[in-house]
């Protein structure tokens, strides 16, 4: 801001000769219009974004990300609280898991070249579908949980804004399972859309058994087939 009140200065004007014709050397500036520019050029600078820079958000760490969410699943798991009670312990680790998990981009993927063809309320309804099935058959394998730990091997880019984490099971008296999670960035946060087990995709191997009834038998069996499978799963966990 110096360099701008230099320049309006009515003490720069004095000190220059007879013969110059600026119009600064005919009429002083005041400090009250010294003091109306610096005003408004701070307030064009506040417009633009330049008075006072706001930092950008740091893009989180993919495997903090995942090491949280998975420390989060073993806290709830180890909680004595919820051990005589699977039905409180499965709906606390399906808030943990939706806040993490994109299941529309799981959906959408599992169902491949399907899903183009279906009308915007059909989509919807099989997110909400696929996400029970999810939820049912995974959060149950989870809370059978015995003791397994969860090493963590590396994670490096896939893509901008997309990152793979590497882990690993570890169960005594048996080999390390690898688990790999896909995630993509969206708003400032890692979300997992596809989880490999053993090298083998779970979103993939869900598109080959999908397409397969589609082709053979059409969507609406899909969604038939899904529909027993989630009721068959609660009926299952609600007699634990």
């Amino acid at each position: 801001m110096e360099y701008f009140a230099s320049i309006f200065s009515p003490a720069r004007v004095a000190m220059r000769g007879s013969d110059d014709v600026s119009p600064w050397r005919r009429r002083a500036v005041s400090p009250r219009r010294i003091a109306s520019a610096s005003a408004a050029f701070l307030a064009l600078l506040a417009l633009l974004g330049l008075a006072t820079p706001q930092p950008a958000r740091a893009v989180p760490d993919p495997m903090a990300e995942v090491k949280a969410t998975i420390d989060q699943v073993l806290q709830v798991l180890r909680n004595p609280a919820y051990r005589n009670s699977p039905r409180e312990l499965r709906a606390r680790l399906r808030t943990v898991v939706e806040s993490h998990l994109d299941f529309r981009a799981m959906a959408r993927s599992a169902l491949g070249v399907h899903w183009r063809s279906l009308p915007a309320a059909e989509q919807t309804q099989f997110v909400t579908l696929f996400t029970r099935l999810m939820e049912d058959t995974y959060i149950g394998k989870a809370a059978s949980y015995s003791g397994e730990t969860v090493e963590y091997v590396r994670s490096f880019q896939d893509g901008p804004g997309y990152a793979q984490v590497n882990t690993r099971l570890m169960q005594a008296g048996h080999d390390p399972i690898s688990v790999n999670y896909r995630l993509q960035l969206q708003d400032g946060d890692w979300k997992v859309y596809d989880v490999l087990v053993d090298g083998i995709s779970l979103i993939s191997n869900y598109r080959t058994q999908f397409n397969r009834v589609i082709n053979r038998d059409g969507y609406p069996k899909l969604v038939e087939m899904i529909k027993n499978k989630v009721e068959q799963l609660d009926s299952l966990q609600a007699g634990k």
